[in-house]
């Protein structure tokens, strides 16, 4: 799983004696075109938006889901966004901050 199907949650990923729960996303895209790899990004956030709001993340069995989590949508990108996305980004992180949930953008240096 992928950003590239937007309807699934990619990882979910806990750690014992934390309550914080990441929802990651497995972002493998590069940013050559900021408007369509924006607008794929917003569909899957809104997917992991959907499925925190909806109760489902309770309904987890593995990996266990603490009572009362912090949760972090965090994206898990193969390429550095360019400047011309950063605004979305902000965007992205100021809303979900009002909603409670945390942001991270996390860019891999594996080639």
């Amino acid at each position: 799983m992928t950003i590239s199907d937007a309807k699934t949650i990619d990882i979910i990923a806990t750690q014992a004696g934390s309550d914080l729960v990441k929802l990651v996303i497995a972002d493998h895209l590069p940013w050559e075109d900021v408007h369509a790899h924006s607008h794929v990004l917003q569909a899957k956030i809104n997917t992991y938006i959907a499925f925190v709001e909806s109760g489902q993340l309770y309904l987890v069995k593995e990996p266990p889901i603490p009572d009362a989590p912090r949760v972090c949508i965090a994206i898990a990108a193969l390429h550095t966004p360019p400047a011309a996305a950063q605004e979305f980004l902000g965007r992205v992180k100021a809303f979900l901050a009002s909603q409670g949930i945390q942001f991270e953008l996390d860019v891999s240096r594996a080639k």
